[in-house]
């Protein structure tokens, strides 16, 4: 982790056993050291899990488990299992014993200063050690940027890759194109490799009835994209509103809503689940349309400026790429 990809190039460096930021002085300085060391233990333990992958093609067997159980153990909802894993192959291949020109050591690919505060006394060759770490240390990084709007997932592989001084200089994802790059390769090996709840999925009617309740009371209003309601909604808007109406809080865009998950199968679809398809302007690795199952067979929907809030049978939709049960963790 933190291989110094950046060199000189940039005012963001790690050095040590902490970090130093060229810009905004002694105090940025004090404060990301003591969000970076503190930063598992802020915000509780709860990692919307436990997880597991869905398809773990390409991830070397030995590894899987301890993938899980560290991502699952990490502290923080922004790192998954499936996450973890596509961070881990593209900084090593999965290959323990990488390391880089400039330093950069094992799986997870550990500078010497960074392995020396946050890998807990192992052994950075180890994965058993290293991979653990990684998640905690993902993590830590994840909280010093937790104050800058935006995708925690975004915000924290960007800060893993360009400092998390970077983030927040820029209160945001950083302008260059090796980390928006970088940030963008792994949340697609993320969505490939898939998050899946490992047990407890299922979501009482109750707790789902005013979300679905608030599905039904849409239809019929018109469709604008960008908009976020109450009289006109796009996709994402339109179930982002049905959840915010019993509290739950899901990102504004669709592929940010599937990032967030967790994903269940398919073949067994409940009352509240979102469904995701490609829709006019996405892929498969990046869908651009969601609509939301509300039992007896039916899906709802702003489907378009041609049809508006609509109900559907589920069977018209055949190119449904990852279901999400939002609920699912908070039961």
């Amino acid at each position: 982790m933190a291989r110094g990809r950046l060199g000189g190039r940039r005012w963001m460096m790690w050095l040590g056993g902490g970090t130093f930021v060229a810009v905004g002085g002694m105090m940025l300085f004090i404060c990301l050291v003591v969000l970076l060391i503190a930063g598992p233990f802020l915000g509780g333990s709860d990692n919307n899990g436990p997880h597991t992958i869905v398809n773990s093609k390409g991830i070397p067997a030995e590894y899987l488990d301890l993938i899980v159980s560290a991502a699952n153990n990490a502290g923080c909802p922004e790192v998954t299992p499936a996450l973890l894993a596509a961070q881990l192959y593209q900084e090593s291949g999965f290959n323990p014993r990488a390391s880089s020109p400039v330093g950069a050591m094992g799986i997870a690919q550990f500078m010497p200063g960074t392995w020396a505060t946050h890998g807990g006394g192992g052994d950075v060759w180890n994965p058993a050690d290293a991979i653990p770490a990684a998640a905690r240390y993902d993590c830590a990084v994840a909280a010093s940027v937790a104050a800058v709007p935006g995708s925690g997932q975004e915000k924290m592989l960007a800060a893993y890759n360009a400092g998390p001084g970077a983030v927040l200089a820029f209160s945001g994802l950083p302008p260059f194109p090796e980390t928006r790059n970088y940030v963008r390769t792994i949340l697609a090996k993320a969505r490939e490799y898939g998050d899946d709840l490992a047990a407890g999925a299922v979501v009482s009617a109750e707790a789902v009835g005013p979300v679905v309740a608030f599905m039904r009371s849409q239809v019929g209003k018109a469709y604008v994209w960008g908009s976020v309601g109450p009289d006109t909604w796009d996709c994402s808007s339109l179930v982002q509103a049905a959840y915010r109406a019993i509290g739950v809080q899901l990102p504004r865009v669709t592929t940010e809503q599937l990032a967030a998950g967790p994903q269940v199968s398919g073949a067994d679809i409940q009352p509240g689940d979102l469904l995701f398809t490609p829709g006019s302007d996405g892929t498969v690795a990046a869908p651009g349309h969601v609509g939301m199952y509300v039992g007896d067979g039916q899906v709802i929907d702003a489907k378009g400026a041609r049809w508006g809030v609509v109900v559907s049978d589920i069977s018209a939709w055949t190119t449904v790429v990852a279901v999400t049960r939002p609920l699912a963790a908070k039961t």
